[in-house]
């Protein structure tokens, strides 16, 4: 058996004394290229498009907390978008997910009011309280459409999925 196993571990006041001391070196590191220290939002893009690659998904990923640099992805099919700060857009094959933070409850209903009077079918409508939700469908989609409200703030989450026979 290797020597380095049979040794006796370093104790953990020893480990947690080296982490103390290498800490501000890290900091210090890590502060001087903060432009090459990822964010969550890029770290969760690239996972999730890594994951899609590799099970041969077509997927595009656009997340941002500050809701700065998201865009609907280029292939929308054009239904309407609720009014607010888009944080989250997801495409993966034909379908799209979204996520928004809007100022009222009528700014989020205003979308759902606005795709029953296209002509899509509300199929169930669900409330309570805090959280509502609507399932409609057209002759090319179903959406699954929703609202939180919470002391953060009210966030909708949008997803369209084609009809298929």
């Amino acid at each position: 058996m290797p020597e380095h196993l049979l040794s006796p571990a370093r104790p953990a006041r020893g480990r947690l004394l080296s982490f103390l001391v290498m800490s501000p070196v890290l900091l210090a590191g890590l502060v001087g290229c903060a432009s090459l220290v990822p964010t969550p939002e890029n770290i969760v893009e690239g996972v999730v498009e890594q994951v899609a690659e590799q099970s041969g998904e077509d997927l595009d990923v656009d997340v941002d907390a500050t809701g700065d640099g998201v865009t609907l992805p280029a292939d929308w099919p054009g239904l309407p978008v609720p009014e607010g700060r888009l944080f989250s857009a997801i495409k993966m094959g034909d379908s799209f997910s979204l996520s928004v933070e809007v100022d009222s409850e009528d700014a989020a209903r205003a979308t759902a009011d606005e795709l029953a009077a296209s002509g899509f079918e509300v199929l169930s409508e669900t409330d309570y309280g805090e959280l509502k939700g609507l399932v409609l469908k057209s002759a090319e989609w179903s959406v699954v459409y929703g609202w939180t409200v919470s002391d953060e703030g009210i966030t909708v989450s949008y997803t369209i999925t084609p009809v298929t026979s």
